[in-house]
């Protein structure tokens, strides 16, 4: 699991400097020749999307998303495994609902030959990316919510 985390990090990662590159690319060439990179904001886009649906499936795995646990702290230890299988569940459906929607949106991207306005590439492999990144979080999420029913059962 740790091998598959860190893969799914590095995807993120590229992603990420992907953005940055373009930005600064695009900055530096406007700014200093009058000069734009065709459908940059829309690559920029895309890429940021592409990012945050592979870095929401680092953190659905590993619970290093935003927390507050002011409460959850003071309780008992089986109700924190209460509290953390809950938490997996809304994790686990919220990721799943958004994996399909995401995966109509790609069919629907597809069909409908949606294109980038400068270069006109097709949108439906972004839509892709962006939807196995959720796939992937969904899948982590359910790989999340069976380690936690196990932590339940197991002490």
């Amino acid at each position: 699991m740790a091998r598959l985390i860190h893969v799914i990090e590095m995807v993120a990662g590229v992603f990420l400097v992907l953005i940055a590159l373009l930005t600064v690319t695009e900055a530096g060439l406007r700014y200093a020749l009058g000069m734009r990179i065709p459908d940059a904001y829309v690559g920029a886009t895309a890429l940021q999307g592409i990012a945050i649906a592979w870095g929401i499936a680092c953190t659905t795995w590993s619970r290093r998303h935003i927390t507050v646990d002011a409460i959850f702290e003071l309780m008992p230890q089986r109700a924190q495994r209460w509290i953390n299988v809950f938490a997996s569940v809304v994790t686990f459906v919220a990721m799943l609902t958004l994996m399909v929607m995401l995966w109509r949106k790609t069919m629907g991207s597809l069909d409908s030959g949606e294109l980038s306005n400068d270069l006109l590439l097709p949108l439906w492999p972004v839509v892709a990316a962006t939807a196995a990144g959720i796939s992937a979080a969904a899948l982590l999420g359910l790989a999340r919510l069976g380690r936690d029913l196990l932590q339940l059962r197991t002490r």
